[in-house]
């Protein structure tokens, strides 16, 4: 596997709250925009190798773009960090062996569609 999509750190409970917690690996973005254009291409290219080497493991994100009715940025779900792009909100993600073959392949055949439109967002700002 590889470092692309945040890390779980661990459960907890919020007594305070009253709720269960996933902890999470604090990522810091960068705002990419004054970056240039070969940099961003760089990234990208690493971005894109690890997301397929997700997918051979039998991992898809199934969240790179936004649903449509959620509120926020399309692509608010990838960050630019000090260590390249990552993922992060792995709330519908989906691993080969709980949803079969067929359906695992849909999914990625759609987070790939997802990657050429966020390719495209990303050079562009």
């Amino acid at each position: 596997m590889n470092d692309l999509v945040v890390k779980f750190n661990r459960l907890d409970v919020s007594e305070e709250l009253d709720v269960d917690m996933l902890v999470m690996e604090r990522l810091y973005p960068i705002d990419y925009r004054a970056y240039e254009y070969e940099r961003k291409l760089l990234w990208l290219d690493v971005f894109e190798d690890e997301l397929r080497q997700l997918h051979g493991a039998g991992f898809a994100h199934r969240d790179i773009r936004r649903p449509s009715d959620m509120p926020g940025l399309r692509f608010d779900n990838v960050f630019l960090t000090d260590r390249g792009l990552r993922l992060i909100d792995v709330g519908i993600s989906a691993l080969r062996e709980a949803v079969g073959d067929r359906l695992f392949d849909r999914f990625v055949k759609t987070e790939l569609e997802e990657l050429e439109v966020f390719r495209q967002y990303f050079l562009s700002r």
